[in-house]
């Protein structure tokens, strides 16, 4: 393929991180979304926005091997059909798709975690599986709509070997990619930012008073979920930020940038992709016992298997041996709500966080 001006040893370097980095996608998402359906215990609404999460992930690989790597195993069809295949295959529309998806799903989780903090009370404002389920559709409908003009303008090109994009008029390209950038840069990034820095104020920086060791074990469980979400988010705008510099530049350019800025930027939204599991695994005990219990070479059932009636102490990966000593703390009284499990990616409702709302 012409398209790629290196050497043939770079050429190879570059394949090998994309198909790494695509298969590490597909398990480690694949895994996130086999944790939730198969365990009961972890199909909260949060969860459901990370499977989302990991859905656009998947989406956005499998594209992006189509995109950067089937050209270079099979011969890429011509004419009419290979106009066809670019648009709904070795393009880029999908992979855009899954892009606003996983954005959308970010600003999601950063208002729930917010409102849960902010309004632990008010069932108004939580996410509600109705809710949840308008919200999924909607991420969905939408990247796809605003991503229409990449599937109706994507063209085979014989020359470069390789799909680009035959717009309408000179301009348009000039309005999209800034269009673009906003929307799955400037905004989500904003949001996320302001959001999460009242946020990480409330839970760090502002003193709080917890007398029982069940508040003290919640407040270490909300800040391990905001640790969470504060990485994924951070790690989204770093891996995000390069391509859309280089989409936004290359559209006021007279000649399309597939240079080694190009390809490295691709190279990071693949990696974004793909790691937002390990942050999973690595920030939560729950979500690493689980997944473990699901590979061939990891910990037995009954090894990760994770209560319900699990309190954490010091690390949290104590075993609940006498959950009876549990129950009647949690069974009555203004606490009859608090779940005392190590899933640091749900927060409930407790008196303790009334103070954060000040």
């Amino acid at each position: 393929m012409s398209l790629y001006k290196y050497s043939e040893a770079t050429q190879i370097g570059i394949t090998a991180a994309f198909c790494i980095l695509v298969i590490a996608d597909l398990i480690g998402n694949t895994l996130v979304c086999l944790v939730v359906y198969r365990n009961r215990i972890m199909r909260t609404p949060m969860n459901y926005l990370l499977v989302n999460l990991a859905a656009s992930d998947i989406t956005a690989a499998i594209f992006i091997g189509a995109r950067y790597i089937f050209p270079l195993l099979f011969e890429h069809p011509k004419g009419r059909a290979g106009d066809v295949v670019c648009q709904l295959f070795t393009g880029e529309a999908f992979v855009w798709v899954g892009a606003l998806t996983s954005a959308f799903s970010l600003i999601c989780i950063a208002v729930e975690r917010y409102l849960a903090i902010k309004f632990p009370y008010d069932e108004r404002k939580r996410l509600t599986t109705a809710k949840l389920k308008c919200v999924i559709v909607f991420s969905w409908v939408l990247a796809t709509s605003w991503n229409l003009p990449l599937f109706l303008y994507a063209r085979y090109d014989p020359v470069s070997e390789f799909c680009l994009f035959q717009w309408p008029t000179t301009s348009f390209a000039q309005v999209h990619s800034p269009l673009c950038a906003l929307f799955y840069g400037v905004l989500p990034i904003s949001i996320m930012s302001y959001l999460y820095s009242k946020l990480v104020y409330k839970l760090w920086f502002r003193p709080l008073v917890t007398s029982t060791m069940v508040q003290q074990s919640k407040l270490r469980y909300t800040r391990k979920s905001a640790r969470l979400v504060v990485t994924v988010s951070v790690v989204y705008s770093i891996c995000w930020i390069p391509v859309l510099v280089v989409y936004v530049f290359s559209s006021f350019s007279a000649q399309q940038l597939y240079s080694a800025v190009h390809t490295t930027s691709i190279v990071l939204v693949t990696l974004n992709s793909a790691i937002n599991p390990v942050l999973y695994s690595w920030q939560s005990d729950r979500f690493r016992r689980h997944m473990l219990a699901l590979l061939p070479f990891g910990c037995s059932t009954r090894q990760c298997r994770v209560s319900p009636a699990v309190m954490s102490k010091g690390n949290g990966t104590s075993k609940a041996k006498r959950p009876t000593q549990i129950t009647p703390l949690v069974s009555r009284g203004p606490l009859s709500n608090i779940t005392t499990h190590e899933d640091c990616t749900h927060i409930e409702r407790l008196p303790l966080f009334l103070n954060l709302s000040k």
